[in-house]
């Protein structure tokens, strides 16, 4: 996952949260917590409770995020695909449902039709001895059907508004949010199948060189053995290659005609 997604990724789960962001050029990220997200992400559970008992006015605080790995400012909190607070705000995300609803803002005096498109964030893991993650994000049009790749860093420049804009109406979707996952997930699952895959030749050769020095290691009459099958197993459970894929969060957007030409 590239570090400008992971900028994109964070400033849009800031802004669906209701903070406040006062900074957002690549790579740093300054934004104003609400109590919500003070509470989910700051691990001050006694600061609040003490508001609670006496009636203080509270005071969330700020957050300084980096997605620049050589930033040596300490005032700056570092942030990358696989770190702890990437991980934390992903699961805050899935707790709330990750699903969220915008609409493209304009400045057009007429009706404008908004067309939907279906927007997913999914992490993929590729699993052996190592991990490696990578964060995809895709987008389906409910009418037409296209599929775009780097679809919320094609969004990103764009105006877009919890609220329906005025002198605006939506079309009615024709492909069922459910197919238009089916859609990605085959889209991605092609995308997979033609890479190449030497980590997990890697990783199936050191499983079965350790396999083989475990067979020697037991003789025959020990192979059926307790010990000897659970070092199998953890040998299996520590090579074995495999690839998971997790929806982190998604969502409808409303966009023009001319914008959802141009992604």
């Amino acid at each position: 996952m590239k570090q400008a997604e992971v900028h994109n990724y964070l400033r849009r789960f800031f802004q669906a949260g209701g903070a406040e962001v006062l900074q957002s050029t690549p790579p740093k990220l300054d934004v104003q917590l609400n109590k919500t997200l003070d509470l989910e992400l700051m691990n001050r559970p006694f600061y609040w409770h003490y508001l609670e008992k006496t009636g203080g006015d509270p005071n969330p605080l700020k957050m300084h995020l980096s997605t620049n790995m050589q930033s040596t400012a300490k005032a700056e909190e570092k942030v990358h695909f696989g770190s702890p607070r990437l991980h934390q705000i992903f699961a805050s995300a899935a707790d709330k449902g990750a699903v969220t609803r915008l609409y493209e803002q304009h400045d057009e005096q007429s009706q404008t039709p908004l067309y939907p498109w279906l927007g997913l964030n999914i992490r993929i893991s590729y699993t052996c001895h190592r991990r490696r993650d990578d964060l995809r994000s895709f987008g389906v049009q409910l009418i037409s059907g296209e599929t775009i790749d780097a679809f919320m860093k094609r969004l990103s420049p764009l105006p877009l508004v919890p609220a329906i804009p005025d002198y605006t109406f939506t079309m009615a979707h024709l492909i069922q949010p459910t197919s238009a996952v089916q859609r990605i997930k085959k889209y991605l699952l092609d995308d997979i199948q033609g890479q190449k895959h030497t980590w997990a030749n890697e990783a199936t050769k050191r499983m079965e060189e350790d396999l083989s020095l475990l067979d020697r290691f037991y003789d025959e009459r020990d192979e059926g053995s307790d010990a000897y099958m659970l070092e199998k197993e953890a040998i299996h459970q520590q090579y074995q290659p495999a690839i998971e894929l997790t929806f982190i969060n998604g969502g409808l957007f409303y966009l023009r005609k001319d914008t959802g030409a141009h992604l």
